[in-house]
């Protein structure tokens, strides 16, 4: 058996400080090291997620139990055994600099290829760790013909253009092509589940989306729904209960530091997709959720079995 690699490297800024304040959001594996000059720098890949994770909660400081909050930090970056040039995990280690004491402050579990900027850049300087900016996300428990209904509003009523990126039903292979909800094989292929979906006023060009593409299909760029006007829906199986769906968009994007206005237009178009939800749907579950009364039955009865 393949003995996996282990590489640990002593984390410190260009201008060799290696004493942080520590802010981690554990289960989501990003993070934040602060100097005592006040210079904020993100951890591995953590700049997309940070902002959104901070919109309603700013992490507190990690404190050792001697009350102490500097900390030496090193990265435990462990390599696949097979395919040694990828990281699948990356320990983050705090080293109290007043006694000594060490331990794993968090474990980051990586999925995705390729990893070389994770060891190259450990840390992103960020100017402005505190940004607030117009995000909505809410999740929906739906049935089939809920999502069917939702399809048609948003192309029949809100007029958007629907592109979906899935896995072919026979060959299993990333596609990524518009959707119509007149087309019956592309419905029944949403009831099987799907990668996204993404709804917008423009036509996409869908070769300034693709990242990459080889013999598994096509991959997309991330988070394509950020600075471009677009609504994304995904979704997930939940044994027991059936699909539920997970909606992003925001009305602001950040650019270089700073908080950027979408237009007016796409500002009113998901004004009236809330407003939309919240009349044909319940929010039993919280205010940012929008399920049909039989799919929230399932999930309650799941809930306190």
């Amino acid at each position: 058996m393949a003995k996996e690699k282990v590489v640990v490297k002593d984390i410190c800024t260009d201008d060799g400080v290696n004493l942080f304040e520590v802010r981690l959001i554990k289960d989501e594996g990003v993070g934040l090291l602060a100097t005592q000059s006040g210079r904020n720098y993100l951890i591995l890949d953590s700049l997309d997620y940070w902002y959104d994770l901070i919109q309603d909660t700013y992490p507190p400081k990690q404190k050792c139990r001697c009350k102490n909050d500097l900390f030496k930090v090193k990265f435990q970056y462990t390599y696949h055994a097979h395919y040694t040039d990828d990281i699948k995990n990356v320990g983050v280690i705090a080293e109290c600099s007043q006694c000594g004491k060490s331990k794993e402050a968090m474990s980051v579990d990586i999925d995705y290829s390729p990893t070389t900027q994770l060891i190259e850049q450990p840390l992103t300087y960020c100017e402005k760790p505190k940004l607030k900016y117009k995000l909505t996300e809410f999740s929906s428990y739906w049935t089939d013909e809920d999502l069917v209904r939702f399809l048609t509003y948003i192309n029949k009523e809100l007029g958007l253009n629907i592109y979906c990126w899935y896995f072919g039903k026979e060959v299993k292979v990333r596609r990524f092509e518009k959707f119509s909800v007149d087309n019956q094989e592309h419905i029944d292929t949403m009831k099987y589940g799907f990668l996204n979906l993404f709804f917008s006023v423009e036509e996409f060009i869908t070769e300034e989306l693709i990242k990459f593409t080889d013999e598994k299909g096509i991959y997309l760029k991330r988070d394509i729904w950020r600075k471009n006007e677009i609504i994304q829906l995904s979704s997930m199986k939940i044994s027991g209960i059936g699909y539920v769906y997970f909606f992003k968009f925001c009305n602001q994007y950040l650019d270089k530091g700073d908080v950027k206005d979408k237009s007016k237009e796409f500002e009113a178009i998901t004004s009236q997709l809330k407003d939309w939800m919240k009349q044909q749907f319940v929010n039993k579950r919280g205010k940012q959720c929008f399920d049909s009364e039989e799919m929230y039955l399932k999930y309650f009865e799941r809930q306190n079995k």
